[in-house]
């Protein structure tokens, strides 16, 4: 999964439920970005592969337990 699928299916997951979502991109040097969903945040890589395994951490950082 590419980041920007994760990111477009977060954004669809806070939509349906009504909870404040943001990404934001850093100025300083790297890929990165940090997704905002609700009270928590998570930093992601901008990157065209996320691993399983990676996608399952991310989600455990927001809190959301029912994306797919």
């Amino acid at each position: 999964m590419s980041t920007r699928e994760f990111i477009r299916k977060i954004k669809r997951w806070a939509h349906k439920r009504d909870v404040v979502f943001e990404v934001k991109k850093h100025e300083s040097k790297g890929s990165h970005r940090t997704i905002y969903l609700g009270d928590r945040r998570t930093t992601i890589p901008w990157t065209n592969d996320l691993t399983p395994g990676a996608v399952h951490g991310l989600l455990k950082q927001l809190g959301v337990d029912d994306l797919f």
